[in-house]
C-alpha cells in the first residue's frame, strides 16, 4: 500500500503538533520544579 502525498503531510502535522505538545509539557514541567527548588530554598 504506497503512501500518497497526503498521508506524508498529516504525518509531518501530527508530528509538528507532537512535537509542540511534548516542548509545551517539557517547559511546564522545568517551571514547576524551579518554583519547588525556590519554593524550598526560601
Amino acid at each position: 500500500m504506497p503512501h500518497s502525498e497526503l498521508h506524508q503531510k498529516k504525518k509531518k502535522k501530527n508530528y509538528a503538533v507532537l512535537l509542540a505538545l511534548v516542548a509545551f509539557m517539557a517547559v511546564i514541567f522545568v517551571v514547576s520544579i524551579i518554583k519547588m527548588k525556590i519554593g524550598m530554598g526560601g
